[in-house]
């Protein structure tokens, strides 16, 4: 039996680090085709809304906040919500009090049009499951970070998790519902509200 020596040892554990920090680095280069479209398929019957936030969580390193978390918080606090839906979707139902922005919004957009909603309060950002407040929240967190002190967050799981769980959601007036985003993304939301 061979021994190994100890310049090979040293050798190899020394390759070893520089193949960690080689995919390290692969995987940091790569952060533009993580943000692309969604693998999973939410028309497949395995494909839970757990999954998707997962998912979301894995693409988008931003900090999330939990629906229970969220409402004891609305409870007790001033929150400003920003819906990142399309119109249809947030005249279906939204969070009382949001503040609806366009997906795809920019930090200059949401300055300009409600610097004066930010400040002292925590600032949640959310839509039907996670996907495009992710990426509004990664492309403006920079910016709007300087003009609010509260913290920053994405609402986990969406409309879908927040009604899921009870949350309230309103049309006017009256009581609103989660919309489907699409089809697809309806199957995914009958799955998870039965009757919605």
């Amino acid at each position: 039996m061979s021994r190994i020596s100890p310049r090979s040892r040293a050798i190899g554990y020394v390759a070893g680090l520089l193949l960690v920090a080689a995919l390290a680095l692969a995987n940091m280069l790569q952060l533009p085709s993580i943000h692309g479209p969604l693998i999973l398929d939410p028309t497949n019957p395995k494909v839970t809304l757990d999954d998707v936030e997962r998912e979301i969580i894995r693409r988008y390193p931003v900090d999330d906040i939990s629906v229970s978390k969220l409402a004891s918080m609305m409870a007790t606090s001033a929150v400003t919500l920003f819906d990142v839906r399309t119109r249809e979707e947030f005249e279906a139902g939204h969070l009382p009090g949001a503040i609806r922005i366009e997906p795809g919004s920019s930090a200059k957009d949401v300055l300009s049009a409600h610097r004066d909603q930010l400040g002292d309060q925590p600032v949640v950002f959310y839509c039907a499951v996670g996907v495009r407040s992710s990426q509004v929240l990664m492309q403006t967190l920079r910016e709007l970070a300087p003009h609010t002190k509260g913290q920053i967050f994405n609402l986990r799981g969406g409309v879908f998790r927040w009604a899921a769980e009870g949350g309230v959601l309103v049309k006017g007036d009256e009581p609103g519902k989660p919309h489907p985003y699409d089809a697809s993304w309806g199957k995914l939301l009958a799955r998870t509200i039965p009757g919605s």
